[in-house]
């Protein structure tokens, strides 16, 4: 028999993430984000991908995720740069309150899938409702 009702659907993954694999991007806050990298017996290079150098934290690169002038298809060009100079760094793609996401020629989802590295999403408030699972590593 059919159901009528709707089904509950929750968008918000049920379960974390101990480790991020490369190619499966993890959302954390950015407390989240700092707390975590430290706990990790050897912190990686990390690079934020964000819209200003301003908003990078301590110890963290910056790649430009909109640049005046430069279409989608040279922030993506930029981005695959990166990937050669620092083959071991992590990313961190800015997506808190207030930053403009980044200007890719295709879907962010799928620019993501080919960074090759462990990659996080970092955002303003709480990363238990976001479209990535959260990061959590295990005590």
């Amino acid at each position: 028999m059919r159901r009528r009702e709707p089904m509950n659907i929750d968008r918000t993954w049920q379960h974390s993430v101990p480790v991020p694999m490369p190619n499966r991007p993890v959302c954390v806050t950015e407390q989240e984000a700092i707390d975590q990298l430290a706990r990790l017996p050897r912190p990686p290079r990390m690079f934020l991908w964000t819209d200003a150098e301003r908003r990078c934290l301590p110890n963290w690169g910056f790649i430009a995720s909109v640049r005046q002038g430069v279409p989608p298809e040279g922030i993506e060009a930029e981005l695959e740069a990166w990937k050669g100079q620092y083959p071991d760094a992590w990313l961190a793609v800015d997506m808190r309150d207030g930053v403009i996401p980044p200007s890719t020629a295709s879907s962010l989802e799928s620019v993501l899938a080919k960074v090759g590295r462990p990659v996080l999403i970092l955002v303003s408030r709480s990363s238990d409702h976001e479209d990535w699972p959260q990061w959590v590593l295990p005590q």
